[in-house]
């Protein structure tokens, strides 16, 4: 959609420029509705990468209760586990049913956080930054130390400017781009007194 997209904004600035040169309104008009073509192409892709992942049945969690079936119910889009009440004993009224042991073992995976939104003014100091961010292999964010999103996972340091070439975006979480955009300010601050 992003190649679309820029192929559209090519053929706009080809437009364009014919109208300048012939002096044809109807050039600048088509240039405008390619453009806006563009731009929602371009919202369509943005949120495609933002959207979190459908759970499925089969990315369903497993049901907590020993007796729980393993038929899937689906609604609003997010698959749960249901107990079939025949299949369960009946419990007396006013009794409570003994919480399942949880077993010790790696953090559970959290999903993926969005992604950061950058002020231009922060985006241009940080876009050819090399302070070292934090990633984790096969996830598209990167972090900085002490992110939430790091904790018991294996991560790998990097170069800002290495990570923002390899594809991957700042975590909203920590706020990469921002806090270290703040750093390079009070760096600058600091040598010019």
């Amino acid at each position: 959609m992003i190649a679309a997209a820029a192929l559209l904004v090519l053929l706009g600035l080809g437009l364009f420029v014919g109208g300048i040169l012939t002096g044809l309104t109807t050039l600048y008009w088509a240039c405008v509705a390619v453009c806006v073509v563009a731009a929602v192409l371009l919202v369509l892709a943005r949120r495609q990468v933002d959207a979190p992942p459908r759970a499925t049945a089969a990315t369903a969690p497993a049901a907590t209760h020993p007796l729980a079936s393993a038929t899937p119910v689906t609604a609003g889009g997010a698959a749960v586990q249901r107990a079939e009440a025949a299949d369960a004993p009946a419990t007396p009224p006013g009794a409570t049913t003994p919480a399942a042991p949880v077993a010790p073992g790696p953090p559970q995976d959290l999903p993926d956080p969005p992604v950061e939104e950058v002020e231009v003014t922060d985006l241009l100091l940080v876009v050819d930054l090399t302070d070292e961010v934090l990633v984790i292999d096969e996830h598209p964010r990167y972090h900085l130390a002490g992110c939430v999103h790091l904790a018991g996972r294996t991560t790998i340091p990097l170069p800002l400017d290495e990570a923002r070439a390899d594809g991957f975006t700042p975590c909203a979480v920590c706020a990469p781009d921002r806090n270290l955009a703040e750093r390079a300010r009070a760096r600058k601050a600091a040598g010019s007194t």
